[in-house]
């Protein structure tokens, strides 16, 4: 499995995606539209160097959650 498609199964699992997307944008200094528009639509234009990152706050998001 690549590291986007991990990204996408565990994104459908966050139940507070706003607050995810601002916590993503916060982390990484990015405008949380920007984060939204790219990072999280049909897009999934994450670049290559924080997909690790992403991946780590989604685990850390959907474990807290539960």
């Amino acid at each position: 499995m690549e590291k986007i498609d991990n990204i996408k199964q565990l994104y459908k699992m966050v139940f507070h995606k706003t607050k995810f997307i601002q916590l993503v944008a916060d982390d990484l200094g990015l405008n949380a539209q920007y984060v939204r528009g790219h990072y999280f639509s049909s897009f999934w234009n994450i670049p290559e160097r924080y997909q690790d990152r992403v991946i780590t706050l989604l685990q850390r998001t959907i474990k807290t959650q539960i």
